[in-house]
């Protein structure tokens, strides 16, 4: 009986030795984990860079109520300067006493061609009484975006990567390259214009921005003792 209750203490002591001991041999003390499954450490910053950009076509839209005769109404919109207009719900829904929705695009945009517009809107609806404008809002449209959005961009990136070489400075650490990006903002399409004060729309000088935020992970390394500081 005691030579069976040794064997069976023999055949133990390696698992509880291994258990109290720390992780298998050959695997990070810290993570008792394969070195791939172990999860990075880095430096995640957001850079942001924006651009102002001449507005060369705006699109119009008016919300409007009251009875109108639709040839009329778009035929002093092309008097107006406004090609392409458009009369119709403001939606995909149509019910009683809905508002009606004017759009067109203003090319060759100018501070004038705008106040002409406005000007034509005040004269119709005191030709027309019981018709009434509630807004009267214009968007830029850029359809070449191309290139003012990689200027953001590119000013974002640098952005992010003067933050992370402070940090690591100020954190001992040396930057080795990037690990991961995720961008937002940038153009929109063509066929989507942005309405409302975010499209930083100025009428004042007819320009735009085009912004761009880049959130950037960057790998780190303690810095070498005595050694300048590795940087991208």
């Amino acid at each position: 009986m005691i030579k069976r209750v040794a064997i069976l203490v023999l055949a133990l002591l390696p698992v509880g030795a291994n258990a109290q001991g720390g992780p298998p041999r050959g695997l990070p003390a810290a993570q008792g984990m394969p070195p791939s499954a172990a999860p990075s450490a880095g430096i995640t910053v957001i850079g942001h860079g924006s651009v102002r950009v001449p507005v060369r076509i705006v699109t119009f839209a008016a919300m409007t109520r009251g009875n109108a005769d639709e040839a009329s109404v778009l035929a002093a919109m092309r008097a107006a300067g406004i090609v392409d207009p458009s009369m119709g719900p403001p939606g995909s829904m149509i019910s009683a006493n809905q508002a009606t929705m004017l759009r067109g695009t203003i090319p060759g945009a100018t501070e004038a061609k705008l106040d002409q517009v406005g000007s034509a809107a005040a004269a119709y609806v005191r030709q027309h009484p019981g018709l009434t404008i509630e807004n009267i809002s214009v968007a830029p449209r850029l359809d070449d975006c191309g290139t003012p959005e990689q200027t953001a961009r590119t000013a974002a990136f640098a952005d992010a990567r003067r933050k992370g070489e402070a940090i690591a400075a100020l954190a001992g650490l040396s930057i080795d390259g990037v690990e991961s990006v995720n961008e937002s903002g940038g153009c929109l399409a063509p066929d989507l214009p942005q309405f409302g004060p975010a499209n930083g729309f100025d009428l004042g000088t007819l320009t735009t921005s085009v912004s761009v935020n880049e959130v950037v992970t960057f790998i780190v390394s303690p810095a070498p003792s005595g050694a300048r500081r590795r940087t991208l």
